[in-house]
C-alpha cells in the first residue's frame, strides 16, 4: 500500500499575485470556449500560464480541482492518487476512500480511470480540473490515463492543462471534433494598453508610453520580464530611458533564464545554445558549421517544444532566432564560460562562414562585434557597390564609426562614401571634419591626382559642385564637377556607378542639405541645374531624380500645383527605379499632399498605403503614418488623427518621433483641436527654437505659423501678430505660399495683420512687403465676398445670432428645430475657425458688418 502524504500547496488555487493585471481579453477566450472538453495554455516559462488560470477561477463559483505538477509526480499511481484526491477536495466527496484503494489493489489504470469517470458523472454540478505544470510528465501510461480521461469525459467536466513543452496528445483529432482550445505564447504576450495599465498612473503621458513601447519591444511582451522591470524600477520611470529599465532589471532576468531555462538542459545543449548566441538568425546549416555538428535543426526542433525561448521565422528554410532577452542573457553567460580568445575565435568562424555564403551584412556585424577590424574593413572595402545598391547606408555609416572609434585607419573610398552618408544624415560636422583630413592627406599624398581613387574624385566633386550650387545657384562653377567626364574606363571602376542615397530620414528633400534646408533658389534655376543634368554622364543616376524631386517641392511651395504634379511622377520613378525611400517617400507625401488641397482625403489615404507596400524600412513607414493622421486631422476627424498618430511609435523609436518637427507639428495640431492651447503652443515655440538652430527655414516657416495660431487662440493678439510678421519675413524671403494655405485656421490672423498695415506704414514691416501679403490673402475664404462661403440659411442663422438671439428664438423664427439650429451653428464654426458663440458673433461684425 503507498503511503501519501499530501503536499497542501499543491492541490489548491495558486494565491494570486499582488497588483496582476486582470488579462481580460483572454478571460473573454476562455469565457466563450467554456464548453470546450480540453483547455491547453501552453507556453515557455514566466508567461503567466499559471497565473492567468488561478485569476480566472477565482471569479467562477463552481467546484475546481486543482493540482500543481512536479517531478515527482511522473509515476502513474502516485500520478492517480495526487488527481483523486485533489478531485476529493474539489466536489467535498470522500473519494479517497472509494478509489485510492483500486490503485493499492493493482486494478487496471483503465478501471481506474473509468471508476473516475463514474463519480465524476454523478456529480451534478460543473466541475473544472486544472493539471498545471504537465510538463513534468514523461511517463507513457500517464499520457494514455489522460486521453482516456479525456475521450470519455462527462459534459458537466472542464480539464485545463499549462504547459511548456508540446504533449504527446491527439491533440488535431480532438481539434476536429470541436473538444478543445489552445491558448499559446501570442496571446499570453502582454499588449501595450496591458502594460500601461500594469505600471499604473505614472505611465500615462507620451514620453513614457513611448519608452513603454520600447519595453515591450525588447521583451516581447514576455510577463516575468515585465515583472522583473517593474520590480527594479521603484519609483517608476522618474525619468528613466527604457534602456535603463531593462539594464536595471537585467540581473534578475538573466539569472531566470540560466537557473529556469538553462540549468534543466543538457551541458552539451547549454553550450551549443552559448556558442550561437553571437547570431541573430540560427540558420541549421550555419550553425552546424560553427558548432561542428550536423544535428542543428533537429536540436532547434526539439528545444523550441521543450519551451526554450526560441522563435521560428517565416521562409523557405526552417530558421529560428532567440528571443532578445533570451539571447543577452546567453551572450552575457558567453563572456563568463569561455576566454577572451576563443570568443574571438568564436566570431572569426562565424563571420567567415557566413561571409563565404554570402551574407556580407551578417558577417560584418559580427567581424566588428569580435573586434575584428581588419577583417571588417577587408569586407566593406570588397562590397562597397553592393552594400549602397542594396540600401545598406545606415549601417554603412554606422560601420565606418565603429572603425574611426576603434582608430583603426580608413581607406579613402570609404571616407568619401561616409562623407556622403553623413551629408545625407545631416551630420555637417562631422562630414566638414573628414573633409577637412581628406584634404590634409590631399596635400600630402595627392590621392586626387591619380587613377587608384578617380572614382571617388568624381563622386566628391559631384556632390561639392551641387550643394554649392544650391547656396549661390552659380550654374558655371557647378558645370566644372558636374560636366567634367571620368578620364577612366568605367568598367574598372565599380565604385563611380555606386547609386548613393541623399535623404536618410527627411520627409522633405527641402530640409535636406541638397535643399539647402529650406533656402530654395528659384524654379527657374533648378530647371537649368536639370538641363546640365540631363546632359552629363549622370543624368541616369539618382542625383537627377533627387533634383526632379526638389524641384517638385518648390513647385509646390510657390503653389504651381499643375507642374509639381508632374515633374513628382519624374522624381517618383527615379525612387522607385533606384529603391531609394528618401527620394520616393517624400513625393508620395507630396502627391498626398495635393490630393488633400483639393480635399481628397480618402484618396489620399489609399496612396500612402499604397506607398507602405513599397518598402519594408519601419522608419519610413512610420512616417507616412504621420502623413495619414495629418489627413484625419484637416478632415476634421481628431480622434481618427490620434489613433495613426499612435501607430507611428510602432515603427520609430519614440526618442527620435519626439524630435521630428512633422510628427510634433501633428501632435501640437491634435492638442489644439482638443483645447489644450497652452501644451500645443509651448510645442510650437520648442519646434521653432530647434529649427532656428538647425537653421531650417521651412520647419522655421510652419512652427511660426503655428505659434501665432496658438496666440490667437489664447486671445494673445498681440503676440500673434508679432509672431506672424516675422514668420511672413522669412516667407517673403525665399517665396513660401502652400505652408500658409495649407491651414485656413492663418486666415483671421492674416486679415488682421493686413488691417494693421493699412493703418500703420512704419519701417519695421518692410521686411514684408504688401503685395505678398496680398497674395496669400487672395486664397482666404474670408474675403468681401464672404457671404459666399456660408450658405443661405447658414448666413440666416449668423445674421439673428449677431443680433443675440437664443439657440430657441433661432429656431422658432426659421422654423426649424433647435437641433438644426445647433447643427448649422457648428458648420459656421468650423467655416470661420472659432470655438464659441461669443467669437464667431465677434468675427462677423469684423468681417461681415452684421
Amino acid at each position: 500500500m503507498m503511503e501519501m502524504l499530501w503536499v497542501n500547496s499543491k492541490i489548491t488555487i495558486p494565491r494570486p499575485v499582488p497588483n496582476v493585471i486582470e488579462r481580460k481579453k483572454l478571460f473573454a477566450v476562455l469565457s466563450n470556449n467554456r464548453m470546450k472538453k480540453l483547455t491547453i495554455v501552453r507556453a515557455p516559462g514566466g508567461y503567466g500560464k499559471t497565473t492567468l488560470l488561478s485569476q480566472w477561477f477565482s471569479q467562477i463559483a463552481e467546484a475546481i480541482a486543482w493540482f500543481s505538477i512536479d517531478g515527482s509526480d511522473n509515476e502513474p499511481k502516485r500520478f492517480l492518487k495526487y488527481l483523486i484526491h485533489t478531485l476529493s477536495l474539489g466536489i467535498n466527496e470522500d473519494l479517497d476512500n472509494k478509489l485510492s484503494p483500486l490503485i493499492d489493489k493493482a486494478y487496471s489504470f483503465e478501471f481506474i480511470v473509468d471508476a473516475i469517470l463514474h463519480e465524476l458523472d454523478v456529480y451534478e454540478s460543473n466541475i473544472h480540473i486544472v493539471l498545471d505544470n504537465f510538463h513534468a510528465i514523461q511517463h507513457p501510461s500517464i499520457y494514455e490515463i489522460l486521453i482516456r480521461l479525456i475521450e470519455y469525459l462527462p459534459s458537466n467536466v472542464r480539464i485545463f492543462i499549462t504547459t511548456r513543452t508540446k504533449l504527446s496528445l491527439p491533440i488535431a483529432n480532438w481539434h476536429v471534433k470541436g473538444w478543445m482550445l489552445e491558448v499559446g505564447t501570442d496571446q499570453l504576450c502582454f499588449d501595450l494598453e496591458e502594460l500601461i495599465n500594469f505600471f499604473g498612473d505614472n505611465s500615462s503621458n507620451e514620453y513614457q508610453i513611448g519608452e513603454l513601447k520600447q519595453v515591450l519591444k525588447k521583451t516581447e511582451g514576455w510577463a516575468a520580464g515585465i515583472q522583473f522591470i517593474k520590480l527594479s524600477a521603484a519609483p517608476f520611470f522618474d525619468g528613466q530611458s527604457s534602456a535603463e529599465l531593462l539594464k536595471n532589471a537585467s540581473l534578475y532576468i538573466n539569472e531566470y533564464f540560466m537557473q529556469e531555462i538553462l540549468a534543466p538542459i543538457a551541458l552539451t545543449t547549454q553550450d551549443f545554445l552559448i556558442r550561437n548566441s553571437i547570431l541573430n538568425r540560427l540558420e541549421p546549416d550555419i550553425c552546424n558549421a560553427i558548432t561542428s555538428g550536423p544535428e542543428s535543426l533537429n536540436i532547434f526542433k526539439e528545444l523550441a517544444e521543450n519551451g526554450v525561448f526560441l522563435v521560428p521565422l517565416q521562409g523557405n528554410k526552417p530558421t529560428f532566432r532567440y528571443h532578445r532577452l533570451f539571447k543577452e542573457a546567453l551572450l552575457e553567460e558567453l563572456k563568463k564560460r569561455y576566454s577572451h580568445n576563443t570568443i574571438i575565435s568564436l566570431y572569426r568562424n562565424a563571420a567567415i562562414i557566413l561571409c563565404e555564403k554570402g551574407d556580407y551584412v551578417s558577417a560584418i556585424d559580427l567581424a566588428l562585434g569580435g573586434e575584428l577590424y581588419e577583417m571588417a574593413n577587408e569586407w566593406i572595402q570588397t562590397y562597397l557597390v553592393e552594400i549602397f545598391a542594396e540600401g545598406q547606408t545606415l549601417l554603412f555609416g554606422q560601420w565606418v564609426q565603429q572603425l574611426r572609434n576603434a582608430n583603426f585607419p580608413v581607406d579613402i573610398n570609404t571616407l568619401v562614401l561616409y562623407i556622403t552618408t553623413l551629408f545625407s544624415m545631416h551630420e555637417i560636422e562631422t562630414a566638414n571634419e573628414i573633409i577637412e583630413e581628406l584634404l590634409f592627406k590631399q596635400d600630402a599624398s595627392k590621392w586626387m591626382d591619380g587613377f587608384k581613387f578617380i572614382a571617388v574624385t568624381k563622386i566628391f566633386e559631384i556632390i561639392n559642385a551641387y550643394v554649392t550650387f544650391m547656396k549661390d545657384g552659380d550654374l558655371e562653377k557647378a558645370k566644372v564637377g558636374l560636366l567634367t567626364p571620368v578620364n577612366v574606363r568605367k568598367e574598372k571602376s565599380p565604385l563611380y556607378n555606386i547609386s548613393l542615397k541623399y535623404n536618410q530620414f527627411e520627409p522633405r528633400i527641402l530640409r535636406t542639405i541638397a535643399g539647402s534646408k529650406g533656402k530654395f533658389l528659384p524654379f527657374d534655376k533648378i530647371d537649368e541645374l536639370i538641363q546640365v543634368l540631363s546632359e552629363s554622364e549622370i543624368k541616369e543616376r539618382n542625383i537627377t531624380g533627387f533634383t526632379y524631386g526638389l524641384l517638385a517641392e518648390i513647385l509646390y511651395e510657390t503653389n504651381d500645383l499643375v507642374r509639381a504634379s508632374k515633374e513628382l511622377e519624374i522624381g517618383l520613378q527615379y525612387g522607385l527605379r533606384f529603391q531609394d525611400p528618401g527620394l520616393f517617400i517624400p513625393m508620395y507625401l507630396l502627391k498626398t499632399r495635393i490630393l488633400v488641397s483639393e480635399k481628397r482625403f480618402e484618396d489620399a489615404r489609399i496612396l500612402l498605403v499604397e506607398a507602405m507596400k513599397e518598402t519594408e524600412q519601419s522608419y519610413w513607414i512610420g512616417v507616412l503614418y504621420i502623413m495619414k493622421a495629418q489627413t484625419f486631422l484637416l478632415e476634421g476627424k481628431i480622434s481618427h488623427a490620434q489613433q495613426e498618430l499612435y501607430k507611428v511609435t510602432d515603427y520609430i523609436n519614440y526618442k527620435i518621433a519626439s524630435k521630428l518637427p512633422f510628427h510634433l507639428f501633428i501632435q501640437g495640431r491634435i492638442l489644439l483641436a482638443k483645447g489644450q492651447t497652452e501644451v500645443a503652443l509651448q510645442m510650437a515655440v520648442r519646434t521653432k527654437e530647434g529649427a532656428i538652430q538647425e537653421k531650417q527655414i521651412g520647419t522655421m516657416i510652419e512652427a511660426g505659423i503655428f505659434e501665432a495660431i496658438c496666440h490667437l487662440e489664447l486671445e494673445q493678439e498681440d503676440s500673434a501678430l508679432l509672431v506672424l510678421h516675422d514668420t511672413l519675413s522669412h516667407g517673403a524671403q525665399y517665396g513660401y505660399y502652400r505652408s500658409f494655405l495649407e491651414d485656413e485656421a492663418v486666415f483671421p490672423l492674416l486679415h488682421k495683420y493686413w488691417n494693421v498695415r493699412q493703418n500703420d506704414k512704419s519701417e519695421k514691416f518692410n521686411s514684408v512687403p504688401m503685395n505678398y501679403v496680398e497674395e496669400l490673402l487672395q486664397y482666404s475664404p474670408f474675403t468681401d465676398e464672404g457671404y459666399a462661403v456660408f450658405t443661405p440659411r447658414e448666413m440666416d442663422v449668423l445674421q439673428l445670432l449677431t443680433k443675440g438671439a437664443s439657440n430657441s428664438e433661432i429656431a422658432h423664427q426659421l422654423l426649424l428645430s433647435e437641433g438644426s439650429i445647433r447643427v448649422y451653428l457648428t458648420a459656421i464654426y468650423s467655416k470661420i475657425g472659432v470655438k464659441s458663440r461669443t467669437k464667431a458673433i465677434i468675427w462677423a461684425k469684423e468681417w461681415l458688418g452684421l
